[in-house]
C-alpha cells in the first residue's frame, strides 16, 4: 500500500509559530488584509497552503522562523507542497464525516470516542483532519456504509463554511418605542386622590411603568 500523502495546510495556530507572534497577530493580520482569504475552509475552521503563508515575508517587513518551518514540515507526515489549491486533495473534518455516513455529529464523536474510527491524517491548529480517502478506506474496512450523497457534495467542493461572529442583525428592525408622559406633581389642596388615580390609571393602561416618590 502507497504511503498516504498529506499536503502542508496551516491555520492560525501554525502561523503564529512560523513567524514568532501571538496567534491573535495571525487573526489581526487576516482581519487587516495582510493574510489573504482562506485557501480552503474546512469544517468551519481557515487553512492556507504553506507557499501562500512564506509569502508573508516577500514584503521585507516580517520573517519567520526556518527552524520552527522545519518543526512544521517533520509533524506533517507525508507532507508536501501544493501551490495552488485546485491542487488539494479531498479534505475533511468533523462537520463534513457525518454527511460521508448519513449520520449525525454525535455519532462519529461517539466512534472517535470509542477508538472505532480513522486516526486522523493531520492535526492542524487543534483541529483533527482526514484525507476522504482514508475515511472511505477505514468504512470499507469495518464494514459502514456510507452514503452517495454526501460524498458527491464533498468531492464538488462543499464544506462547512465559517460562521460570522457577533450578535446576529435583526430580521425586522424595532420599533420606536412611545415618548413617555410629561411628568405632573400632585400637591395637597390643588389635586385630589381621584386626579391622582386618574393619571395613574392612564399611564398603566398606555403599558407604562411608575415610581412614587413622595416629597414634602
Amino acid at each position: 500500500m502507497a504511503k498516504k500523502r498529506f499536503p502542508y495546510l496551516l491555520g492560525h495556530a501554525e502561523i503564529a509559530s512560523l513567524y514568532g507572534v501571538e496567534r491573535q497577530t495571525s487573526q489581526l493580520w487576516k482581519t487587516r488584509g495582510v493574510l489573504g482569504e482562506p485557501d480552503v475552509v474546512i469544517s468551519g475552521n481557515p487553512y492556507w497552503l504553506l507557499p501562500t503563508v512564506l509569502g508573508l515575508a516577500e514584503d521585507g517587513t516580517r520573517d519567520y522562523l526556518p527552524e520552527r518551518l522545519k518543526e512544521y514540515e517533520a509533524g506533517i507526515d507525508g507532507g508536501y507542497v501544493v501551490d495552488d489549491a485546485a491542487e488539494l486533495p479531498n479534505i475533511v473534518g468533523l462537520k463534513e464525516i457525518p454527511w460521508i455516513f448519513g449520520k449525525k455529529y454525535m455519532d462519529v464523536y461517539q466512534w472517535r470516542v470509542r477508538r472505532s474510527f480513522a486516526p486522523e491524517d493531520a492535526m492542524i491548529s487543534g483541529s483533527p483532519l482526514w484525507l476522504l480517502d482514508s475515511v472511505l478506506e477505514d468504512a470499507e474496512q469495518r464494514g459502514r456504509a456510507t452514503a452517495q450523497e454526501g460524498i458527491d457534495r464533498i468531492r464538488a467542493g462543499e464544506r462547512e463554511q465559517i460562521k460570522p461572529r457577533g450578535r446576529k442583525p435583526s430580521a425586522e428592525p424595532k420599533p420606536t418605542p412611545p415618548p413617555l408622559p410629561e411628568a405632573r406633581t400632585f400637591t395637597p389642596g390643588e389635586h385630589t386622590v381621584e386626579d391622582v388615580t386618574a393619571f395613574a390609571a392612564e399611564l398603566l393602561n398606555s403599558g407604562f411603568s411608575m415610581t412614587v416618590r413622595p416629597k414634602r
